[in-house]
């Protein structure tokens, strides 16, 4: 065989691989995206639990880099602790060897077989479920007649005695091929390609075990690359998420590494067979991983936290929109919930405690501080509105919850700009040393608790979509018309009795509390979408 037969055989193989695993995962990710979120965010209360759920959702996964998508999304929304995705990410480590235990069992003959059976339902299926599992079954025969090509193409290898003198000089020298295989399954990104690749060397006994675990070694490190490169713009829970990882993956392989000899005597204990003993060295490496580092969880979500602290400053960052779930409606409809969710969070926490404080207690440079949350707020709906656009197109229902979001996030941002406007009169007021009437004072502030109050149930309405607690809301706007009704009159008796106080501030007092009216009707308008009326 040529050298140029060889490498377009052995990098033909290696992509059909890469391919079938990478369609493998999109397809059951897609098909039981909402049972895997559902999964993960009961089952993890405590670290053996979580590393159980993490093992068993990678295998049916196929990939532990989802997982820890999935996980980056629950930890940031408060769902789960970053000591309970850490257990999970242990677990899934061990459920991502599956596909190289399957590799070994031979089953490469039967590979057009799963390309036939997956193909007719990928082509012909009416309910996208089916399509998805259809393209699974697709990529497991894509997977295994890859490593049938590898496994031809690499046949010669053992016949050449420069290859033979080559691999006992790499065997000697194990952090070399530690640190090549880091890279390569950095750049494939993908655990399983150069595991797969030395078991197909191994297998025509063209590479012994102790380099083979050097690769091992190498692809269990370098898949983390993918969780931390996509975590350098995302959100401070992500990095730790993503670090957590790579810790874990990068000491274990440091303890491997200086007893590879006496490693690979111990797996010659588990199989005669070469190529089986490189899996079970795969799958063991990451079972005393999570045994020697799950225990230390608590104090390694202490260490990363202390490491990556949060910034007191409001993330401009979308942190839950994530790209490669476009494809997937149900889960990215959901992760735009979770954000629109922050958006309300950031109104409640760092607007509506502020906006309406009285002189006397105003923190220095507010307004300032509002139009730098607010900048958020704007930022968000944008993200919102440009991610909704590019979701997959998916039936009616999604249609019109894709229109319901974009409404609510919409409103959201509207609260936010009144927000600044209310802070901004009382700069006016600040500015020109005046103060409210105590009458006034008091009226607003009840108006202004009953607002506030209106837009806690409205979000939670949202959150919990919780209709009755969404007409609630609703039924209080008239109420609130009546109020503005009778704030009005009341104050204009008193500057008919010439109250100097209401004089000097009667057109802050009238713009105050037009802007809690619009206030509420925004989060009228959040409750109207969450029973369907848009």
């Amino acid at each position: 065989m040529s050298f140029f037969l060889f490498l377009t055989s052995l990098v033909g193989g290696l992509a059909l691989f890469i391919f079938g695993t990478n369609l493998i995962s999109d397809g059951l990710r897609k098909a039981a995206a909402l049972e895997v979120q559902k999964i993960l965010g009961t089952f993890t209360r405590n670290r053996i639990a979580g590393m159980l759920v993490g093992l068993v959702v990678t295998v049916f996964l196929q990939t532990s880099a989802v997982t820890s998508v999935l996980l980056v999304g629950f930890v940031s929304a408060g769902l789960m602790t970053l000591e309970q995705a850490l257990g999970v990410i242990l677990g899934a480590a061990i459920g991502s060897t599956v596909t190289v235990q399957l590799i070994v069992f031979r089953i490469t003959d039967y590979a057009p077989w799963a390309l036939v059976l997956g193909l007719l339902p990928y082509l012909l299926a009416r309910r996208r479920r089916w399509r998805y599992l259809g393209q699974a079954v697709v990529g497991f025969g894509l997977l295994f007649y890859g490593v049938a090509t590898m496994s031809s193409a690499v046949q010669p290898l053992k016949d050449y005695p420069g290859w033979v003198v080559e691999m006992q000089h790499l065997a000697s020298r194990p952090w070399l091929l530690f640190v090549a295989a880091t890279l390569f399954t950095a750049i494939v990104q993908s655990s399983a390609a150069p595991v797969a690749l030395a078991i197909s060397l191994a297998g025509q006994e063209a590479l012994s075990l102790e380099p083979a675990l050097a690769v091992v070694l190498g692809a269990n490190v370098g898949t983390t690359a993918t969780g931390i490169l996509s975590s350098l713009g995302a959100s401070w829970e992500a990095k730790r998420v993503a670090w957590g990882h790579f810790f874990f993956k990068v000491t274990g392989a440091l303890l491997f590494l200086p007893f590879l000899s006496g490693y690979a005597r111990l797996l010659e204990w588990t199989s005669p067979d070469l190529p089986r003993q490189i899996a079970n060295g795969h799958t063991i490496f990451n079972v005393v991983n999570m045994l020697i580092f799950l225990p230390f969880t608590p104090y390694m979500s202490k260490i990363l936290e202390r490491l990556l602290p949060e910034q007191p400053k409001e993330e401009k960052i979308a942190k839950y929109l994530d790209e490669t779930l476009l494809e997937v409606p149900e889960l990215a409809l959901s992760r735009v919930r979770q954000e629109i969710l922050r958006m309300a969070g950031i109104i409640r926490g760092k607007m509506f405690p502020q906006a309406m404080q009285p002189l006397p207690l105003r923190e220095e440079g507010l307004l300032r501080k509002l139009k730098e949350v607010d900048d958020v707020l704007d930022f968000l709906y944008q993200a919102i509105a440009r991610y909704l656009a590019r979701i997959s197109p998916g039936d009616e229902r999604e249609e019109v919850e894709k229109a319901r979001l974009l409404y609510i996030a919409n409103d959201l941002e509207h609260i936010g700009d009144v927000m600044v406007q209310i802070a901004r009169q009382w700069r006016k007021m600040e500015e020109s040393g005046l103060v409210f009437s105590v009458e006034g004072q008091s009226e607003m502030e009840e108006m202004y608790k009953l607002v506030q109050e209106n837009f806690d149930k409205a979000v939670e309405a949202f959150a919990s979509v919780d209709h009755n607690l969404a007409v609630q809301v609703i039924k209080q706007h008239p109420a609130l018309l009546k109020m503005e009704k009778t704030l009005r009159f009341n104050h204009f008796q008193r500057l008919q009795q010439e109250n100097r106080l209401s004089l000097e501030t009667t057109a802050v007092h009238m713009d105050l509390i037009n802007y809690l009216l619009r206030v509420n009707s925004h989060t009228v308008s959040i409750a109207q979408a969450v029973l369907g009326i848009i």
